[in-house]
């Protein structure tokens, strides 16, 4: 592999998690996918890096609206807005940059839901679709102001 200066890092491992029935492996699981995987990823491929090398971290909307049985997928999601300044830092003057989807209405975890409840509750009416997600991405990879920072796509949802 030669140099790279583009990166997109999006695994999830979704298991469900409250102080009730905390199940420690699946806790380390969800942590190891989403925190130490990323950034055992970002240091394997540091010396390939471009100078103007962009890097995207899919965290999630659970940061910001935790639901029943997300204690660590909130969790960990929390922990890639910390990780993106961190490695902001690190890896200066590359950027590093976290999206957040919200609930993505034609992925196929959701694209068999009829009338989804987030759906009406959003500003725009509907579910973000796969190709706003991925029009957002490759955003924060083109923009060379844009560093550090979570970007939102769920039509807004946390407003409501």
């Amino acid at each position: 592999m030669g140099e790279v200066d583009r990166l997109v890092i999006s695994a999830i491992e979704q298991s469900a998690s409250s102080l009730d029935d905390f199940d420690i492996a699946a806790a380390v699981r969800t942590v190891t996918a989403k925190l130490v995987a990323y950034v055992e990823t970002v240091r394997a491929l540091h010396d390939r890096l471009t100078l103007d090398a962009s890097v995207v971290l899919f965290g999630g909307l659970a940061k910001e609206r935790p639901y029943p049985g997300s204690t660590m997928v909130t969790t960990a999601n929390g922990g890639i807005s910390a990780l993106v300044r961190t490695l902001a830092v690190e890896l200066a003057p590359r950027r590093v940059n976290a999206i957040r989807p919200g609930v993505v209405g034609d992925s196929p975890k959701w694209i068999d839901v009829p009338d989804h409840p987030h759906a009406p509750r959003t500003p725009i009416g509907r579910l973000v679709t796969t190709a706003e997600v991925v029009g957002a991405t490759e955003f924060l990879l083109r923009s060379t102001g844009i560093n550090a920072v979570d970007l939102f796509v769920d039509g807004r949802l946390r407003v409501t």
